[in-house]
């Protein structure tokens, strides 16, 4: 798993890919330093860098609402989430980043900060570290996944390091935050560079000699963004499955809970109704996109939040029919393609269509009782235009389209095989 992760960091870096996101401004701390890059031996190459870490910025990435619903408090009832922070390197040198050296606090409706527990298996202190490089000019980015759940009657968030499998989240290794409930919170995320050695693999020959660099690094302060809003949403609405803010009102929508499992061969499909219901309780109307600006999430009847395999082919860019106008007083009901299908793998899957050419498939499926949401994330207000080289030329704005980031509450439905 080590190595599979270091091929993929080589990869990103090899290609150099600069990814821009619409961001929550951040500003770097200027008073870091990083210094003596030094040659290392064995499975390390003998290059070497210069590094320094003034112009280094940290951003949250997301839109300015972001509304997460609670879950049902109950045995195995669970809310996944997640944050992203981008990092930028505005200086004249690349610079080295540890792995998991995000750390987050978070504060309450009350303004105090929540109590905090640290991971146990943190790198801090090791002397040794994991981690990358930022090229000069390069923007990466980091993730903290998590879960809201519900444990001895108390609601607790917790956030980790992504670990690309689908294994049960290690208490051990996340950060923990207990007491949180309904209301609006604060949270911003430090990055650590203690002194030590970072070891990255190198994006030149990494993947034929599985060589490592080493730069030895003095960290003397942190980097930190600014803080960033969240709220947390107890659920309303006919069996809790919907979440209402600002006036505006989400609801994973199943109107046949009992679904049946199409038969054992390759060509079998069947087509489910699964959709998001918007209804407008605000005295102004708005436009909500749907390119490209909802997912879904499945929690299979082990309580395993399971995740999706997406594919895309971009076969078009977003339209006028993508934004849909809902007016004061009005509910609009979305129901994207989905259905289920027998795989070659002897599995069931459940897939769901973007509506522009791909979508994400919750494979291996069995019967049982599931649990489904969508996630509303939309940045967007505008419908771009290129020219037949891929460059933009303009930009059409929509007028009053909202914005935001919304989990609802996951829905039941049972799977059975006739």
């Amino acid at each position: 798993m080590r190595y599979f992760l270091r091929f993929l960091l080589a990869l990103v870096m090899a290609a150099l890919l600069v990814v821009t996101y619409g961001s929550i401004q951040a500003v770097g701390n200027q008073n870091s330093k990083l210094e003596k890059v030094t040659n290392m031996a064995s499975r390390k190459s003998k290059r070497s860098n210069l590094v320094k870490q003034d112009g280094l910025q940290l951003e949250i990435i997301g839109p300015e609402i972001v509304a997460l619903s609670i879950p049902e408090n109950k045995p195995s009832a669970t809310a996944p989430l997640s944050f992203t922070v981008s990092v930028s390197n505005n200086t004249q040198a690349p610079i080295p980043l540890i792995d998991d050296a995000l750390i987050p606090e978070i504060f309450g409706p009350s303004g105090q900060a929540l109590h905090r527990r640290e991971p146990i298996n943190r790198q801090a202190a090791s002397g040794e570290y994991d981690g990358s490089l930022v090229g000069v000019g390069q923007q990466t980015s980091q993730s903290m996944e998590g879960r809201l759940f519900w444990k001895n009657n108390l609601l607790q968030l917790i956030l980790h390091s992504p670990t690309y499998d689908e294994s049960p989240i290690d208490l051990d290794k996340s950060w923990s935050f207990d007491t949180v409930g309904p209301g609006d919170y604060q949270i911003r995320f430090t990055s650590e560079t203690p002194t030590g050695t970072i070891l990255y693999p190198d994006p030149v020959t990494f993947i034929e000699t599985r060589q490592e660099i080493g730069i030895e690094v003095t960290g003397t302060s942190q980097l930190a963004t600014p803080l960033a809003n969240f709220r947390l949403l107890q659920p309303v609405g006919l069996n809790n499955s919907a979440v209402e803010i600002d006036g505006i009102r989400f609801e994973t929508f199943i109107p046949e809970p009992l679904l049946t499992l199409p038969n054992k061969s390759n060509s079998s499909y069947q087509s489910v109704q699964i959709g998001m219901r918007i209804t407008n309780n605000t005295l102004t109307p708005f436009h909500f996109s749907f390119y490209g600006s909802y997912y879904s999430d499945l929690v299979t009847p082990d309580g395993e939040v399971k995740r999706a395999a997406c594919g895309n082919d971009w076969m078009r860019g977003p339209e006028e029919s993508d934004f849909l106008l809902v007016t004061p007083g009005k509910s609009l009901a979305f129901f994207p393609d989905i259905g289920l299908f027998w795989t070659n793998h002897s599995q069931f899957s459940l897939n769901v269509s973007s509506g522009y050419g791909g979508g994400c498939s919750f494979e291996q499926l069995k019967q049982g009782i599931y649990h489904f949401r969508f996630q509303y994330y939309n940045t967007s207000d505008t419908i771009p235009k290129t020219n037949l080289a891929g460059e933009s030329i303009e930009s059409r704005p929509i007028e009053k389209v909202w914005t935001g980031w919304v989990d609802t509450p996951f829905v039941e439905f049972r799977l059975i095989e006739l």
